[in-house]
């Protein structure tokens, strides 16, 4: 049968507080940002009304 062993105290702790309490996190990327890593700026904009027919 496999043994199981509990890890030490001070690791869990350590664990649930980086889980809690991130360290300096970078701040979402901006809208623009996100369209040009995306290659949005290269497909030409369905925005555009087209003409009735």
């Amino acid at each position: 049968m496999t043994e199981t062993t509990k890890p030490d105290k001070r690791k869990v702790r350590a664990y649930m507080s980086d889980r809690t309490h991130p360290e300096q996190e970078d701040p979402p990327p901006t809208p623009a940002d996100i369209c040009r890593e995306l290659g949005w700026g290269l497909i030409p904009h369905n925005d555009e009304s087209e003409p009735e027919p």
